[in-house]
């Protein structure tokens, strides 16, 4: 019986097997993800990019500082990626060889002879090679066996079938398992210094990398900030439910990000002790002076002076100080998105009842005015104007005047193009061209708003306490639909004038032809008696018709009553018959006597009025069972329309769950690219964002938490949900869509609520114990008989 037998890769061809493999499983998705993408070169410039505007070229420049050091490493990861495959296909030669170095056992081979040749010349061949290759002669005692072992195989039977069955003249042999290691790596001799680079590897390596990474990953949140930050604030949020723009400014400023110990890339050098107090004496409401922690720390007052300074566009700064101005600026939009979500945690502890005093809803948009504010560089109590280049404070009083005021963008935006070029008169002609290139790419945003409850039976029915879905579709326009819009207008109305005077032309020509000319009393009675025409055929005539109609009696539907009545009127009839058959028998019987005649009729009389009776009665009979038969019918009928419509209640809300799902998949996938907003003052490429969510107004009070939305490109649909009030009544909410990266641009809708009562649900008996004297009678069984089958009938 063949055996098994484990073999080490002597020669070490086997191992380019798992090595390759194992090289290929790392290379093949590290080029995937990380070999440089080049990066589509955009048709159009964005305006901040070809812009003459100074903070523009000093961002541009700023941002293509790194271009070579960005060009160098793209170059060299590049060369890193064409080693490492070069490698690989060395490898793969290598393996390729291997798999041509295996050969099966040939015999005619090994002696030399063709497949075909005789016995003598297989013989003559073997004693050739055996006097050649004998170790008596000096040969290798190893290939004079293999020899032998080939001429056994074409000489002897038995060799020569296990040859052709096997493989192997000498039988099945032992099958041999190859691990595709060298032996030199499980040598007695080396075991040692494997073992102890297995030890360091596994045991102490590889421990050490996950501890690192997991302590690292376990300070921060999302976005990267530090869960010390989220501590702080809410600790800070939850003091000041009534917070001003620049209270939630020192809580931005006293996050832990700015502190050195609990972030590295921060930097404290000698040289702040002397000129942050410079810089303090020329910034308004930093209060240095505060005494509360830790508004107080050095960190945080350096962090504050440096954002007031970026409010106030200060340029003056030293380069020290500069870099320190663009880190603490680009890490705020993260950190106020995080201050807005906690505050949106508080206002839900505070319904479910963990918290008495929530943030007010002026707070929670007090600190989202930071963001636009960091972006933009400027105060929120600033005008909006400011956003635009090439104005400053001298330019806003030439938006004032008796005629007109115009104090937001869209007003700016929907002048007159004329009136906007004379108001900035001071300006040249290319400042005023980048100031409407900048303008046209302002976001115009509308807003539809669609009210469903999927849980209640009625969707357009909200009562208390149940979960609203709002479906807000979101379009996003350039604000040159603006410009847009006064031109299509200007033309219409000039097109309509022109219209309306060519009509007025050819008019008063034509009267001019038709009409005679008379004196002006004529005229005017001629102009009178079409009037008197028209009147009289106002007044139209009644027809025949309309007074049928009006004088049409109204008719009554079917009762029971009326079935009576004409039960009644049929027995009188017959009653009339039989008086009518009793005069004929008193003619032909005229011999008779009358009493005797008379008793007869008597006795007629009785008879039919027994047989009417006993018909009237078996036509009631007949009418109560069809009753019963269509009530059941009924009943079947409302019972199985019940099914279906349940069945259809239950398809419909599995769609809308399934398109509910649809859509939260696609917003998670989607990457968070919506349009490069214009920020000369941020040092960084920043995208448009915006915040969604349902506000009371009339309460101060958040409704639903806010969105932060990053994928706002042209058109969107988010669906928020929030519970409706417990109290039934009118309630008026405001959906608001505010700009993280500009002033002035935000959107909002109302929304009406009638909230009303919570209806008890109907008990509904079981269908089979709902019995009611209607359906069975005073006696079940005689209803029951109609439905028997024959045995029962008989029986």
């Amino acid at each position: 019986m063949a055996g098994m037998k484990f073999e080490y890769d002597e020669n070490g061809g086997k191992f380019y097997y798992f090595l390759l493999s194992f090289y290929a499983l790392v290379l093949i998705p590290t080029t995937y993800w990380l070999w440089p993408k080049q990066e589509k070169r955009r048709t159009t410039l964005h305006p901040e990019d070809k812009s003459n505007f100074s903070p523009c070229r000093n961002k541009y420049q700023l941002l293509n500082a790194g271009e070579p050091l960005k060009r160098f490493q793209l170059r060299a990861v590049k060369f890193i990626f064409i080693i490492a495959w070069i490698i690989f296909v060395i490898l793969a030669y290598r393996v390729s060889l291997i798999e041509l170095e295996h050969k099966d056992y040939d015999p005619f081979s090994i002696l030399g002879v063709d497949r075909e040749a005789a016995v003598a010349e297989i013989k003559r061949a073997y004693r050739e090679l055996s006097k050649k290759h004998h170790p008596d002669r000096g040969g290798d005692a190893e290939q004079f066996k293999e020899i032998a072992k080939a001429y056994k195989a074409l000489t002897d039977e038995e060799a020569k079938n296990n040859w052709k069955l096997h493989g192997n003249p000498d039988g099945p042999g032992v099958t041999h398992f190859g691990i595709a290691l060298p032996k030199w790596l499980v040598d007695h001799k080396n075991s040692v210094f494997v073992l102890l680079t297995y030890a360091g590897i596994f045991m102490i390596v590889l421990p050490v990398v996950v501890c690192v990474w997991w302590q690292k990953s376990a300070r921060y949140a999302g976005d990267h900030i530090l869960i010390e930050t989220a501590q702080l604030y809410y600790i800070l949020l939850g003091r000041t439910p009534n917070m001003i723009v620049k209270r939630a400014l020192m809580i931005l400023g006293s996050s832990m990000e700015f502190e050195k110990t609990r972030n590295p890339a921060i930097v404290e050098r000698p040289s702040d002790n002397v000129e942050l107090p410079k810089l303090m004496k020329d910034l308004q409401d930093v209060q240095e002076k505060t005494k509360e922690r830790p508004f107080q720390f050095p960190y945080s007052l350096k962090a504050r002076a440096l954002l007031h300074s970026h409010l106030q566009r200060i340029t003056n700064l030293s380069e020290n100080l500069e870099k320190d101005r663009r880190y603490v600026v680009k890490r705020c939009p993260y950190l106020i998105n995080e201050m807005v979500s906690i505050e949106a945690q508080l206002v839900a502890m505070a319904h479910a009842g963990r918290l008495s005093h929530p943030p007010r809803l002026d707070s929670i948009e007090n600190t989202m005015k930071l963001s636009p504010m960091i972006v933009q560089a400027l105060w929120n109590t600033k005008s909006p104007l400011l956003q635009l280049p090439h104005i400053t404070d001298n330019h806003l009083r030439y938006f004032e005047s008796k005629k007109r005021t115009i104090k937001s963008i869209k007003q700016f935006a929907e002048m007159d193009n004329e009136q906007r070029r004379s108001m900035l008169r001071s300006i040249t002609d290319e400042q005023y061209d980048e100031i409407i290139s900048v303008l046209e790419i302002y976001p115009y945003i509308t807003i539809t708003v669609k009210l469903e409850v999927f849980d209640d039976e009625n969707e357009h029915l909200v009562t208390t306490g149940a979960i609203v879905t709002l479906t807000v579709r979101l379009k996003r326009e350039n604000m040159a639909v603006l410009f847009n819009k006064e031109q299509q207008t200007s033309n219409e109305q000039h097109h309509n004038l022109v219209e309306n005077q060519q009509q007025d032309d050819e008019n008063d020509k034509d009267k001019e032809k038709i009409e005679p000319k008379q004196k002006g009393w004529t005229n005017k009675q001629s102009k009178k008696k079409p009037k008197e025409k028209t009147a009289k055929q106002k007044k139209k005539p009644m027809t025949p018709q309309n007074k049928t109609s009006s004088t049409s009696p109204t008719v009554a539907p079917s009762s029971p009553a009326g079935t009576t009545v004409t039960t009644s009127k049929n027995s009188s009839a017959k009653n009339a018959k039989g008086d009518t058959n009793q005069r004929d028998s008193s003619d032909d019987e005229s011999s008779k006597s009358s009493d005797e005649s008379q008793s007869a009729a008597n006795n007629n009389r009785d008879e039919k009025t027994s047989d009417q009776n006993e018909s009237d009665e078996e036509q009631n009979e007949r009418e109560t069972s069809t009753t019963t038969v269509s009530k059941r019918t009924n009943k079947t009928q409302a019972r199985s329309t019940a099914t279906t419509t349940s069945n259809v209640e239950e398809d419909t809300f599995l769609e809308k769950f399934q398109q509910q799902q649809r859509k939260r998949e696609k917003l998670e996938t989607k990457a968070k690219i919506s349009h490069r907003a214009f920020c000369p003052f941020f040092p960084e490429i920043k995208q448009e964002c915006w915040w969604l969510y349902v506000a009371d107004r009339k309460h101060h009070s958040l409704i639903s938490a806010p969105v932060y939305l990053c994928t706002l490109k042209d058109e969107e649909e988010i669906e928020v949900k929030f519970s409706a009030p417990k109290t039934p009544g009118q309630y008026v909410y405001s959906v608001v869509l505010k700009s993280d990266s500009y002033f002035d641009v935000d959107a909002s809708e109302n929304l009406s609520l009638d909230v009303q009562e919570v209806k008890e649900p109907a008990v509904l008996e079981h269908p089979q114990w709902n019995f009611s004297e209607e359906e069975n009678g005073p006696n079940p069984k005689e209803n029951d008989d109609e439905f028997g089958t024959e045995s029962d009938s008989d029986d």
